[in-house]
This record gives structure tokens, sequence and C-alpha cells, in this order.
């Protein structure tokens, strides 16, 4: 009776032009506790969407291009994880000084005020 009415309602998501990856994360929602998320859904079916129609457009691309894209999305991702791990070792090196060396109440440089005291 359950397979039924699932069958049922896949047909009739199919009939509305659904797509099927869709109707599947709302069956995973669902199941998870009843998509509690509060509003994320239409984001996610946003995001989802866009993931479809670029897959697609990569489908309609010749090989030869879609080995070129490939390349350059993988370029992509290196350059950023490299990024990141600048960043983490930036942020550990800026909280080590800052933990090292306690701050003084006294300006270092000589600005303006210290011109103009002399």
């Amino acid at each position: 009776d359950e397979d039924a009415a699932a069958f049922a309602a896949e047909v009739r998501a199919e009939a509305e032009g659904v797509p099927y990856s869709e109707l599947k994360a709302a069956k995973r929602r669902a199941a998870a506790g009843g998509g509690g998320g509060g509003g994320g859904g239409a984001e996610e079916a946003a995001a989802a969407r866009a993931a479809e129609e670029k897959e697609l457009a990569k489908m309609m691309m010749s090989r030869k291009k879609r080995r070129l894209y490939d390349r350059m999305q993988h370029g992509i991702q290196k350059k950023a994880v490299a990024a990141d791990a600048l960043r983490a070792k930036r942020a550990s090196l800026e909280a080590a000084a800052a933990s090292a060396k306690p701050p003084s109440g006294k300006a270092k440089g000589g600005g303006k005020s210290a011109r103009r005291k002399a």
C-alpha cells in the first residue's frame, strides 16, 4: 500500500515536471525529521536546479571543451585549497604573535604626534 502511494506520488511529480533529484531529496528530508530547516528548502532547490543546469550544459559540450573545462575547474579548486591553507597559517601565526607579545600602551611609530612634540 505504501509502495503504491509512493509510486503514485512519483508519477504525479513526473507529470508536473519535477526533477527526480528534488523528489528524492524531499523524501530524504521527510525521513530525517520533517525538514525542520525552516525556509532552507527553497535555497536547496535553487542550488540543486543550478547544479542540474550546469551538468546539462557540461553534457552538451564537445569532449575537448569538456576536458578543458574540467581541467580549469580542477585548477581553480587546487588554488582555493592552497589559499585556504595559507589563510589558516596566517591566522595561527597572528594568534601566536598576539599571545607572545603583550600590547603596550605607547605607540611605536614616529607619526605626526611624535614630530609635534619634538
